[in-house]
């Protein structure tokens, strides 16, 4: 279990000025299993999915009214909605995605997006192969250091 205890004491000083100091203390014994984090990236090719149905299906009329659905602006609906765009083997492969590990991902949405641009299959999956090689780089440097 991990417990965090934090302690304000507040000084009032004359004329209404306060001066606040905290102390923390931190239990990192944590004796639960930790669950295995999705990418944010599977969940997003998820929801693209979704919407996709909801569209085909009638729930949502256009992109307008998924975003509003959503909370999202417009714009990031669009960029959600392009990952429905990549070849649907990039598509199993980013839902089927190892749990995440500690630390900032190599892959994220906004590295995948130029990928969604490309119109040919065979290019985006050429180009998705040259991203898993420089992903197997980048992890390989990193556990050299």
């Amino acid at each position: 279990m991990i417990k965090v205890k934090t302690k304000l004491n507040v000084d009032l000083k004359a004329r209404g000025r306060k001066v606040i100091s905290s102390v923390t203390e931190v239990d990192l014994g944590d004796d639960r299993p930790v669950r295995p984090k999705l990418h944010r990236v599977t969940k997003l090719m998820a929801l693209a999915i979704r919407f996709q149905e909801m569209l085909r299906t009638g729930e949502a009329h256009d992109l307008t009214d998924l975003a509003r659905m959503g909370k999202v602006s417009q714009p990031r609906m669009s960029q959600i909605m392009g990952l429905n765009l990549l070849a649907p083997d990039i598509q199993r492969e980013l839902l089927d995605l190892p749990p995440q590990g500690r630390g900032k991902p190599f892959l994220h949405e906004k590295r995948i997006r130029p990928i969604t641009a490309i119109l040919d299959w065979a290019e985006q999956r050429r180009a998705w192969a040259e991203m898993l090689t420089q992903q197997a780089e980048f992890e390989s440097a990193t556990e050299a250091s």
